[in-house]
């Protein structure tokens, strides 16, 4: 762990800690401060613009460095395509692919597939973005990840959005903060009353990191605005196929969300998920990860402006335990 007591004001969080370890980017510790990552007086500080008074104490636990994106090698991955031309390329994402490199995923990531289909190099689209605004949007990766807009987990499945050039993703990094992208996701979770019968529900409840656990998320009054609409489209065994829609992009969000219904995702042991179930045959079901998949996405292009939909194919494995549940496969 990392302490500092300010001797003198400071304007801002993030250029202080820029200058207190020079050897870090400022967009790396914007994304962690965002992240929850760094302590100002012993509460978590998510605002990379948060001003500073002398005698305050600043903590952080400095996580693995990743290599810059400028070290980053291309690689021909064989990642099925949901949507490509020269400004974009939407992907479905498997099971088990890491989106970026960090500690123990140096390569094999959706990013450097990306790189791979990229017209500049990441060390210029990394210049670019250099350039852009300071403040960027709160969930997004920090500007050290070319193409990045949005992330999944690794073992969630599905649509993710990238771009081919800096002028593309600083658009699509608009349309996130402007809240216009359409995300609904599917999960198949516990069955609890608190989930809606007709209709759907709102999930308004403020997102942060664990205080103990870091690797986990939770709700906190003094967290971030965090909302999923959530509708049932199916029922059987104890468990119910939901349909979630992300209005807001924070980390964990449906599977912590869930959670708070009472409703955790199969195979989310993280967050309570039982992974291991019975169908109505009580014959076992066994799951090693969180039954949660990107099923649609929708966006406007950054070049024509026209709205892009698409919709990407449930899993086999997916698809077979609904088919097993005798619930009807979405399409």
């Amino acid at each position: 762990m990392r302490r500092w007591v300010l001797e003198h004001d400071a304007p801002r969080l993030d250029r202080f800690l820029t200058e207190a370890h020079p050897a870090l980017p400022r967009s790396r510790w914007e994304s962690w401060i965002r992240e929850g990552q760094v302590r100002v007086n012993g509460e978590a500080a998510t605002k990379p613009g948060t001003k500073l008074k002398a005698g305050m104490v600043v903590e952080t636990d400095v996580p693995e460095l990743t290599p810059p994106a400028m070290h980053l090698e291309p690689e021909a991955l064989d990642l099925p395509t949901l949507f490509e031309d020269a400004r974009l390329w939407i992907l479905d994402k498997p099971s088990g692919v890491v989106v970026h490199p960090g500690p123990g995923h140096p390569n094999g990531t959706v990013l450097n597939a990306l790189l791979a289909r990229m017209h500049s190099t990441a060390k210029e689209v990394e210049d670019e973005l250099e350039k852009g605004d300071d403040e960027g949007d709160e969930e997004l990766p920090a500007p050290r990840w070319p193409g990045l807009v949005h992330r999944l987990d690794r073992y969630t499945t599905g649509c993710l959005l990238t771009a081919k050039d800096a002028e593309a993703q600083a658009h699509l990094q608009g349309q996130f903060k402007a809240r216009t992208v359409e995300k609904r996701y599917l999960a198949l979770c516990r069955m609890s009353r608190k989930l809606p019968e007709l209709g759907s529900l709102l999930v308004d409840q403020p997102l942060a990191r664990h205080r103990v656990d870091r690797t986990r998320m939770t709700i906190a009054a003094a967290g971030r605005p965090s909302q999923t609409r959530v509708r049932v489209l199916a029922k059987a065994a104890g468990l119910a196929l939901v349909e979630c829609e992300l209005l807001t992009g924070r980390t964990h969000q449906i599977r912590v969300h869930l959670s708070h219904l009472g409703a955790p995702i199969l195979g989310d042991a993280l967050y309570g998920g039982m992974t291991r179930w019975q169908d109505e045959a009580k014959q076992p079901i066994l799951r090693d990860r969180p039954t949660l998949h990107a099923w649609k996405l929708a966006v406007d292009h950054p070049g024509t402006r026209q709205r892009i939909a698409v919709t990407a194919p449930l899993p086999q494995d997916f698809r077979e335990l609904l088919e097993r549940l005798s619930m009807e496969v979405p399409s």
